[in-house]
């Protein structure tokens, strides 16, 4: 799919007019020539998700987190002592996944597939769990497709659902209990995190036809992975922060900065039935998400229509009960730092 498409669907629409049976190597040859004179220019800034036939993109992601939890914040119950009082843990997920286009169809959907060529998790601080092998490294080696518009949105998760689930079910190997199966750690919704939202930057903006410019502003709906089961929602407000060219290459840097969202993400979970987590977060429950706040940054290839690489990162403030407490006041306050990566390999 050439970068010329996306802005040509307004282009060619007005070159008709004029033009009538122009070749249509002429046509593309001019919409590419029109955006990119408007670029240069500093007219608005179009942007597409575009694929090259036969053209396969490899990226890195990261998704990691450090959580740092205060068990008793009033002190109440440990009387100015630290020694189990707060606990730090982290688990990092990294993976490489390959995105190849199966149908390319530059005015309707086209269908990408996804093959994931590694997955690995770590973490520390995990003490009181035996290690296991987390659920998400037997993404290695599958593939999922995902079914886009012009501007990335993507119209059909279904593969993506099916694979999620696929990979939930092996995170249920700690037995059974009075409250259901017992789930082992896992970064599932990490994953689905990196890819549900992946082209959002651009598949959000309103009107993009009409482009972008420096007072540009638009804004989506993220996921924000927790380490207990949850669809929080961030809400992401993105802004054109620049364009710079650098030899033959465009490069639009679009920021953005997350807060906590009143609604769910719209996120399927990957999980079902009752069950009961282990370590840490099954140990602690009645969850709430206090706040998010970050920010983030991307740099998209404006000429090749793909993300160089993007950056997010947020603070979440949680607070928490202990399991078989009651209303006891004893009440844990969770901090975590969240960092996503996601980097073209070139």
């Amino acid at each position: 799919m050439k970068k010329w498409i996306f802005a040509g669907l307004f282009f060619a629409a007005v070159a008709v007019c004029f033009v009538g049976c122009q070749p249509q190597q002429q046509q593309v040859q001019q919409g590419q020539e029109e955006k990119k004179s408007s670029e240069l220019n500093g007219g608005p800034l179009l942007l597409s998700v575009d694929f090259e036939p036969n053209k396969t993109l490899v990226y890195n992601f990261v998704s990691e987190r450090t959580m740092n939890v205060n068990l008793d914040p009033t002190g109440k119950y440990s009387k100015g002592k630290q020694g189990g009082k707060e606990q730090t843990q982290t688990e990092k997920l990294e993976m490489q996944i390959a995105y190849k286009p199966i149908k390319l169809d530059p005015y309707g959907i086209s269908i990408i597939e996804a093959n994931c060529l590694s997955a690995k998790v770590t973490r520390s601080g995990s003490s009181r769990i035996k290690e296991t092998t987390d659920a998400v490294e037997s993404l290695k080696g599958k593939s999922f497709t995902l079914k886009i518009t012009p501007s990335g949105k993507i119209v059909d998760y279904s593969s993506l659902e099916n694979v999620s689930k696929e990979l939930a079910e092996k995170a249920f190997g700690g037995g059974e209990t009075k409250r259901g199966k017992v789930k082992n750690p896992d970064m599932v919704m990490d994953f689905l995190a990196t890819q549900w939202n992946i082209w959002d930057s651009t598949a959000s903006i309103k009107n993009p036809l009409k482009g972008l410019n420096s007072k540009s502003k638009w804004s989506t709906k993220l996921a924000a992975p927790m380490p207990f089961v949850s669809k929080i929602g961030r809400n992401a407000e993105y802004r054109l922060s620049g364009v710079k060219k650098t030899g033959n290459e465009t490069l639009a840097e679009i920021t953005s900065t997350y807060s906590l969202s009143g609604t769910p993400s719209n996120i399927t979970l990957p999980y079902s039935g009752s069950f009961q987590m282990k370590g840490m977060f099954g140990f602690l429950q009645g969850y709430k998400v206090i706040s998010i706040d970050g920010k983030g940054t991307q740099l998209f290839d404006v000429n090749r229509g793909l993300i160089k690489s993007d950056t997010q990162n947020y603070e979440a403030k949680v607070s928490a009960a202990i399991f078989g407490l009651g209303k006891d006041d004893l009440t844990p306050n969770i901090k975590i730092d969240q960092t996503i990566t996601m980097t073209l390999v070139e």
